[in-house]
């Protein structure tokens, strides 16, 4: 009887197998006639195999896999991690686009052209609709935001206009 362990994405079809068989090669041909699913995994990934304690290399294991191991010896199928490029190839193509990023910021800096309030006034692409700067214009057709609760804010002074004629009867020039 042998015990047959999987790890990694293998673990989805089975995690542990006990098997009443002789020779690891004959649980992992049953194992591999019963689940269609896990043939297609199991063939297409490159696998790490440990037999009763003692790591497998590809040149013996023909030798492992056809010999008779002790009772409730555990065979232990593990999937090699490997990556699509080199740790070289990685750190290169890291510092190359961190440098780009960092050269592209900076021409953005330099070469960004922002308006001031009166020429956004001119063009009426006042899109300031917040409680949060010190110009808090909206330009004509927008929606005025709803102040809720009690908020200090600024603003720019619309218009500024003393009256100073002097007038005998006051009261005809309020209008």
């Amino acid at each position: 009887m042998l015990i047959f362990k999987f790890a990694g994405h293998l673990r989805r079809h089975f995690r542990q197998v006990e098997m009443n068989v002789e020779t690891p090669a004959q649980g992992l041909r049953l194992l591999l006639a019963q689940s269609p699913e896990f043939k297609k995994d199991f063939l297409k990934t490159r696998i790490r195999i440990r037999m009763a304690g003692e790591d497998v290399t590809e040149e013996s294991i023909r030798l492992h896999m056809d010999r008779k191991l002790p009772a409730g010896s555990t065979v232990l199928f593990v999937p090699i991690v490997e990556g699509a490029i080199s740790g070289t190839v990685a750190l290169v193509a890291t510092l190359v686009i961190a440098a780009a990023s960092v050269a592209y910021s900076i021409y953005m800096s330099r070469n960004m052209k922002t308006k001031n309030a009166a020429e956004a006034a001119e063009s009426n692409t006042i899109t300031n609709n917040s409680f949060t700067s010190a110009e808090n214009r909206v330009g004509q057709g927008r929606p005025v935001p709803i102040l809720l609760g009690e908020m200090v804010v600024g603003s720019n002074v619309i218009s500024l206009g003393i009256d100073t004629s002097n007038n005998q009867d006051w009261t005809e020039s309020i209008s």
